[in-house]
């Protein structure tokens, strides 16, 4: 029997939409018990978990959401969003789809959408992961916030998904191998300018540590140590500045920790 690629895999978990206070949310959703929902990063979407759903739908039931103006979800109605405007609509969908309580898993700048829901909706949460974080630049100077606004989606309509996924993409995993790079591509493919321009201006001007607390509980810190976008040592000193102890460090995980070393990855979620 053939082995199916990921993209092929993909296709095993459609796409679904829902309709949440007026507006069109998009998500993927596999198996059946605790509740885990999956928050993606700034350059990618609900697809890139394929390895978490193929893994763990015995054991969860998995939700991935693509973010608002990512896939077939309808763009933040405020072009300066702050992570409450994702929690938001993050608490919209999880209400549409009767949802009371989950473990919430963020990635990258889904740690940041993350990190703010739990802020809002303690209750709803059972556990926090926040993995190879972007912690935002709201305290920098005002240049480097703009560029980090104007970058990605000036890269998108220059390169176009596909030409963007062939120059970030093997900056993203540890292991560039032709799989990961063609799911990466598939991925890509569903960023829309308005959600790009959105989430750009989130990770420009908004910072986790707004929506963190010292010592707070039910929070788990995962950092791939290769990771070249997102540091392995700027997490360590996130973590130690808010006295998060339950670390994890993943070795040999690039950026897309969950990708790239998928085991390990979905071992501390069965963990929790």
């Amino acid at each position: 029997m053939k082995v199916m690629n990921l993209v092929e895999q993909v296709a095993q978990f459609e796409l679904k939409t829902i309709q949440v206070n007026g507006v069109q949310q998009s998500y993927r959703e596999a198996g059946q018990g605790q509740v885990l929902v999956l928050l993606h990063g700034i350059s990618s979407g609900s697809a890139s978990w394929v390895k978490q759903f193929q893994d763990l739908a015995h054991n969860f039931h998995l939700i991935a959401w693509d973010a608002p103006g990512y896939g077939e979800s309808d763009a933040l109605d405020t072009d300066q969003p702050n992570a409450s405007d994702y929690a938001m609509r993050l608490k919209g969908m999880l209400d549409a789809l009767n949802i009371q309580k989950c473990i919430l898993v963020g990635h990258s700048l889904g740690a940041l959408q993350a990190a703010a829901f739990n802020a809002l909706y303690p209750e709803m949460v059972e556990a926090l992961v926040i993995a190879n974080v972007a912690q935002g630049y709201k305290d920098f100077e005002e240049q480097k916030q703009k560029d980090v606004f104007e970058k990605r989606p000036k890269m998108l309509q220059e390169l176009g998904a596909s030409g963007m996924a062939q120059s970030r993409g093997p900056h993203l995993v540890a292991h560039a191998n032709a799989d990961a790079l063609a799911l990466i591509d598939y991925v890509m493919q569903s960023i829309h300018l308005k959600g790009f321009s959105q989430a750009s201006y989130l990770l420009a001007y908004d910072s986790i540590q707004s929506y963190l607390k010292i010592k707070q509980e039910k929070t788990h810190v995962v950092m791939g140590i290769s990771d070249g976008i997102t540091p392995a040592k700027d997490i360590q000193t996130l973590a130690e500045s808010f006295q998060l102890n339950q670390l994890y460090e993943i070795e040999d995980a690039g950026h897309l920790s969950y990708l790239d070393q998928a085991e390990k990855f979905n071992q501390i979620l069965l963990s929790l």
